[in-house]
């Protein structure tokens, strides 16, 4: 079986302004395909949506910690696609 992932750069505030990118954001959400983002840490209505889902963890990425997720990433995400 294929190992499935979705990666997003930044869902920001620009990138919102798009319908199309919203849309593609909120069906990837619905799926069953785990999604790996960068989210705007600001308060923005899409993206406050998004971070009070109950299926979305947020992580902190910050310059004293960016380094240890790499590994902490990488084994959640292999959790997520077992095989």
């Amino acid at each position: 079986q294929a190992q499935r992932l979705v990666v997003i750069d930044e869902i920001g505030p620009m990138e919102i302004r798009s319908p199309i990118f919203r849309d593609a954001v909120n069906e990837t959400l619905d799926s069953e395909v785990p999604l790996l983002a960068t989210i705007f840490a600001r308060s923005l209505p899409f993206t406050d949506a998004i971070k009070s889902r109950p299926d979305v963890t947020l992580i902190e990425v910050r310059p004293d910690n960016r380094e240890r997720l790499v590994s902490k990433l990488s084994g959640r995400i292999q959790a997520l696609n077992p095989g």
